[in-house]
């Protein structure tokens, strides 16, 4: 069952579920903040974070690299890489001596548009974390990196 408002005074009978609503819905409003930074400059958040990567990624991506780093299905990144091709702003090169793999590149155009939206965003991400300190900030990542953990754990565990 969707829940589309969260209550955040709402008296929760298990410190458990309340602890997870609060990270659930706080990713429900991210994800609204990003689609109304984005809506303008980029289809999704997602073709964002593909040309980040791309951009700073030591060595040339494949979209199975790409897929694995995004945590999300082959399928939906294919569909992503199609099209981010289709509108001219990343290029596949054929892997030497593989020829049913491709390199991801960034053309000269999404390479443009990314420096256009990645200081702003960078601002963006600034304004959302003023709430916190420094020393927050890192305890909030280190609780995060223990949820993810657990749940990447929990995933392999029940498959």
């Amino acid at each position: 069952m969707a829940v589309s408002h969260f209550n955040r005074d709402l008296e929760f009978d298990d410190l458990n579920h309340e602890a997870l609503m609060g990270v659930w819905w706080t990713g429900v409003l991210l994800k609204k903040q990003a689609r109304r930074f984005f809506r303008d400059t980029l289809a999704s958040e997602a073709q964002f974070n593909i040309m980040l990567l791309l951009k700073y990624a030591e060595t040339p991506l494949t979209q199975n690299e790409l897929s694995s780093r995004l945590l999300v299905d082959k399928s939906n990144v294919t569909g992503l890489v199609n099209r981010m091709a289709a509108a001219g702003l990343l290029r596949r090169v054929q892997v030497p001596d593989d020829r049913r793999a491709y390199h991801l590149k960034l053309t000269s155009a999404g390479l443009k548009l990314l420096n256009q939206v990645e200081q702003p965003y960078r601002e963006e991400i600034a304004a959302i974390m003023q709430v916190f300190s420094c020393g927050e900030m890192r305890t909030l990542n280190r609780l995060m990196r223990r949820l993810q953990k657990s749940l990447e754990e929990r995933e392999e565990d029940h498959g």
